[in-house]
């Protein structure tokens, strides 16, 4: 009788210490990136015994004040916020232990996931800004590389056509688009930042210089801001790609997250460079991370998912894996690789458009670490302040104000 208890608990104590060997290599991934679920699934796929299972949240980060709730890995921009960062599992050891390359990342771009000494975020890609063109209609002396943004304003002032005192094309407009008054902002230095206990601060007199150039566009370039809006409300309800084929416009600002497609099957029809000053390329900010919660339950099990994720094997085979699945996706992530060579090596590879186009990291400008309501004071406070700046003079210290207003009402 002894003997037969004995073996029950024997045999559930195997069953329970099994059952949690095996929960322990179940890794719980959160995120708001749909494309995730492809590499995911390529994850599971292989001969090996850990598992991910992934879920989805507009806001990733939001987890932190769910109380109780947690995950193994989140995968999400803007997650380098310093109170953000806090809430991270330092993930050095990945580096001591030779199981990822430190230096196959930017410098620059992974040192934004770091803290206190600390890489507790790992970047995972990263798009920059792009013009995009008919190739015939633009001065053959532009560089191959990069649309210096004094020469998109001397093309584009140069394209202009005028019939009974209104515009029937013009080369482009600071107007046309809300994230160019903001790049055009970056261009300049304007350098927004986190500046301690999550105030933000800027270099002011950049940012005046980069609201003079745009006004001066604006008024003297294009004849003033009345007749640019009266050139949007005429033609821009047309796709901006069906405007440039008809040379109603010369240039078009998008993103190397979004212009493959318009570029796809499209032969020497469309062309593009990277939009510069004084040969720098500004990264867009919404940079993909990856992280581990301090909360995290199953830690360990998460570094195995690290460490092959950025294998330059694996990632040069969620490449193919984008073509073959023919997801809509670009690169790794929707974006540039965090990983330098893979960038250099593969995705010429992968896109023949890419060919001669990949710039070297001393051209790019990684943005700053940004507080955690950035979004939010970009797109509504931020964006309609320098719209404003267009067609009256307005005050940075007014800009600060509305800042703290719009943090005061939102509870930030």
């Amino acid at each position: 009788m002894k003997r037969t208890i004995l073996l029950f608990f024997s045999i559930s104590f195997l069953l329970l210490s099994g059952c949690n060997l095996f929960k322990s290599k179940v890794i719980t991934l959160l995120t708001d990136r749909v494309e995730m679920a492809a590499y995911v699934e390529h994850f599971n796929g292989l001969d090996q015994d850990y598992r991910v299972e992934i879920a989805y949240k507009k806001k990733p980060e939001l987890i932190f004040s769910e109380n109780g709730k947690t995950a193994d890995l989140l995968i999400g921009s803007y997650l380098n916020s310093p109170l953000l960062m806090e809430q991270f599992e330092p993930l050095d050891k990945l580096f001591t232990r030779e199981r990822i390359d430190r230096e196959a990342f930017y410098p620059e771009l992974l040192d934004r996931g770091r803290l206190n000494k600390k890489q507790v975020l790992l970047p995972i890609s990263f798009n920059l800004p792009a013009v995009f063109f008919k190739p015939e209609a633009i001065d053959s002396t532009l560089p191959g590389l990069v649309i210096p943004l004094a020469a998109l304003k001397v093309q584009g002032t140069e394209y202009n056509r005028l019939k009974e005192d209104r515009f029937i094309r013009m080369g482009f407009s600071p107007l046309w688009e809300e994230r160019f008054l903001y790049l055009n902002a970056v261009l300049w230095g304007t350098s927004f930042k986190e500046a301690g206990g999550e105030e933000l601060a800027w270099d002011q007199e950049a940012m005046q210089r980069a609201v003079d150039y745009s006004r001066i566009w604006i008024n003297q370039d294009n004849s003033g801001v009345d007749k640019n809006i009266e050139f949007v409300n005429r033609y821009l309800y047309e796709p901006m790609v069906k405007l440039i084929e008809e040379e109603r416009v010369l240039f078009y600002l998008t993103s190397s997250a979004e212009f493959f497609s318009l570029l796809e099957g499209k032969g020497e029809e469309r062309d593009f460079r990277w939009l510069s000053h004084e040969n720098r390329i500004p990264v867009e900010e919404e940079i993909l991370f990856i992280g581990i919660p301090g909360n995290a339950k199953n830690k360990k099990s998460a570094l195995v998912f690290l460490e092959w994720f950025f294998a330059p094997d694996t990632q040069q085979e969620i490449l193919k894996m984008n073509h073959r699945k023919r997801l809509k996706v670009f690169g790794i992530g929707n974006g540039f690789s965090a990983l330098q060579k893979v960038n250099e090596l593969y995705f010429p590879q992968a896109y023949a458009k890419l060919i001669g186009h990949i710039p070297a990291a001393n051209m790019l400008s990684f943005p700053q670490n940004l507080p955690v309501d950035w979004r939010e004071i970009k797109s509504q406070v931020i964006i309609p302040w320098l719209l404003d700046s267009l067609t009256f003079e307005q005050e940075q210290s007014a800009l600060k104000s509305s800042i703290q207003v719009f943090r005061a009402e939102n509870l930030y």
